[in-house]
């Protein structure tokens, strides 16, 4: 007998189950209850198609007169009752296809959402289906009204917009090419208008699966290797396409880590997807893994791709001594490149105003020592101490470089830690601390090197005034959520527990005039 099964004899058990027989009656599932209940569901659902009817001012009508066969079994509704008791014919007769036409033919009802997203399909696809044929036609009478205008008054019109818009305008119809001539394309050719230019072609990229902007060039060129196109270290020859002015000029490219950048190129395959795959790259096809051999830091990148831009994670790392054993030198030596005195991990533009660096010095001073014995100690001091026999190895940091850190002047992110980690290639000390540098930033949308916010922010470049350009106030373009939280929701399904903080609090900008990034 199992102990855990109730006695059923027992006063507990029949008091639980009259009190359940009270609490949970079936009364309302009998055949009297539901026959009492109809009448008044059936006036609940007339009272509210009348309501609706009358909302939309639409004349309601009895469910016999639109029913074809069986009137006495449709309700208001237009829904049968069918049971497993009823006729054969009733469950195979054939419903009236007009009737249900126009029972569908309403104004906001749901079937116009099938529609709406039907013809914005169609129009996202407009290039390749006949439908886009028929709405690229201009109707006549539009053709006239433009027609009625002088020519004088369209070049007005043209001449207070952008070199861009205007030659929109000018490819909207034959008519206005005809009335607005040649000047828009001029204006357009001209070496200031060249990131108009380029504004204009990348407008175009949905309909150039083959193709690749070249920005030096401000054409289309054939791509090499379409959909094979694969990022490779800087010292080997990856051309992308057959440039002409490849040795005049310098393709648009950033600075991953030491040695290793991200050409534009890749940015813009990898965005293209969203038009088709032929378009472009996978995002996930970018993602690597290197170690630096000289300095002993090993990266890994990831891309995501968010809102129609391009989000980057690139994690640093290194084994380091003992805080004890650190000098001034030794730091500079693990942190900078001894040759263009740039860090070895990933930075931005901005890194020498801010703290970057002196996060980093901080979190170094917080490597613990190796455990020291009691009988090292008494050999040093006629005392023992046990935090030194048993040290904690979990580095948790300071209020001050605990906090991540975010760039005023671009959408970077940064986060200093020291973590523990397994070296298998060292069996007398298998486990050692590595100082851990995260970088998140957001590259924009891939419309030009020259022009896009966040890229030439994360570059250090100026963005023309008549373009749009301003200082890139990187706080006000947070929202509700940091780059480093976008990108970790949706890799890791978490967010850093740390606090956003300035990298440049008090907001100087020193660059090389400032000694404290050294």
């Amino acid at each position: 007998m199992d102990w855990n099964t109730p006695d059923l004899n027992a006063w507990p058990t029949k008091l639980v189950v009259r009190i359940g027989k009270k609490l949970r009656s079936n009364k309302q599932f009998t055949q009297e209850t539901i026959a009492a209940n109809n009448p008044r569901a059936v006036e609940r659902r007339q009272k509210r198609a009348a309501d609706y009817a009358r909302k939309n001012h639409w004349e309601t009508r009895r469910s016999e007169d639109t029913a074809t066969s069986g009137a006495n079994d449709v309700d208001e509704l237009g829904e049968r009752d069918y049971s497993v008791f009823s006729e054969a014919s009733t469950l195979v007769e054939r419903p009236d296809h007009t009737d249900m036409m126009h029972r569908l033919a309403h104004h906001d009802s749901f079937d116009s959402l099938v529609d709406r997203t039907r013809e914005s399909d169609d129009l996202k696809h407009v290039h390749s289906s006949e439908r886009g044929e028929a709405l690229r036609r201009v109707s006549t009478v539009h053709e006239r009204l433009v027609e009625s205008l002088p020519d004088d008054i369209w070049l007005r019109i043209a001449s207070f917009l952008n070199p861009t818009d205007a030659v929109q305008v000018a490819l909207s119809s034959r008519t206005l090419r005809r009335k607005l001539g040649s000047p828009p394309f001029d204006a357009l050719n001209k070496p200031e208008n060249k990131h108009y230019k380029i504004r204009l072609l990348h407008s175009l990229d949905a309909r150039l699966p083959r193709h690749l902007l070249c920005f030096p060039c401000a054409t289309y060129h054939i791509r090499l290797h379409p959909g094979k196109e694969t990022l490779k270290p800087d010292y080997i020859n990856n051309p992308l396409f057959a440039c002409p002015r490849v040795k005049s000029t310098v393709l648009p490219r950033m600075r991953l880590t030491h040695a290793r950048e991200l050409p534009y190129h890749f940015l813009q395959l990898a965005l293209r997807t969203t038009h088709s795959h032929a378009h472009g790259i996978a995002h996930e096809s970018m993602d690597r893994r290197w170690k630096h051999a000289e300095s002993g830091w090993t990266h890994r990148s990831r891309y995501m791709i968010h809102d129609n831009r391009l989000l980057m994670r690139v994690v640093s790392q290194r084994h380091v001594p003992p805080a004890v054993t650190l000098t001034e030198t030794a730091e500079r030596h693990l942190l900078y490149d001894r040759q263009e005195f740039a860090p070895f991990f990933s930075v931005c533009a901005h890194w020498k105003d801010g703290d970057l660096m002196k996060l980093c010095k901080c979190a170094l001073s917080h490597v613990p020592s190796p455990p020291e014995g009691y009988i090292a100690q008494l050999k040093k001091a006629p005392k023992i101490h046990r935090h030194l026999a048993h040290p904690c190895f979990l580095v948790r940091g300071c209020e001050w470089c605990r906090p991540a850190r975010r760039c005023p002047e671009c959408p970077t992110e940064y986060l200093v830690e020291v973590q523990m980690v397994e070296d298998s290639s060292d069996p007398v000390r298998p486990f050692k601390h590595d100082l851990v540098v995260t970088r998140w930033s957001d590259l924009g949308d891939g419309s030009s090197p020259y022009t896009s916010p966040e890229w030439a922010a994360v570059n250090g470049i100026s963005v023309p005034v008549e373009e749009g350009g301003q200082e890139f106030e990187s706080f006000a373009h947070v929202g509700r959520r940091a780059v480093s939280g976008i990108f970790e929701s949706r890799i890791s399904g978490s967010i850093p527990g740390q606090r956003m903080l300035s990298l440049n609090p008090k907001n100087k900008k020193l660059g090389e005039e400032g000694h404290g990034w050294y």
